[in-house]
């Protein structure tokens, strides 16, 4: 039985600092939600095909992480938001497309 936390975890928890940074910096550049949600479900799903069975941790950290660097980027001043009620929106409600395509992801690794 391997452990639960292995290498490719790791590497994959790595991966999940740089998309949910990605993911911030989306809801900023976002017009609209359209494409912030669209950046969350494609990253939520690359998290579901790398990890079918763990991903969920995985979508957690990139949640978690989104909305760090919401505040950071936010606060600091460092991108001034194109619209920021979307902006703001985009940032809080982002679990959803996250968490949807790392069960998508997982599920389309796990039967194929």
């Amino acid at each position: 039985m391997e452990p639960f936390w292995n290498k490719t975890l790791t590497r994959d928890a790595f991966i999940t600092i740089f998309t949910g940074a990605i993911l911030a910096l989306s809801c900023f550049y976002g017009p609209t939600v359209h494409m912030p949600f669209l950046v969350g479900i494609l990253s939520g799903v690359g998290l579901g095909l790398l990890q079918p069975r763990k991903g969920w941790i995985l979508a957690i950290e990139q949640v978690i992480l989104t909305i760090v660097c919401y505040f950071c980027i936010n606060s600091y001043r460092l991108l001034p938001p194109f619209d920021a009620d979307a902006t703001q929106f985009a940032a809080f409600f982002q679990f959803i497309p996250i968490f949807v395509g790392s069960f998508l992801g997982g599920f389309v690794k796990r039967a194929f």
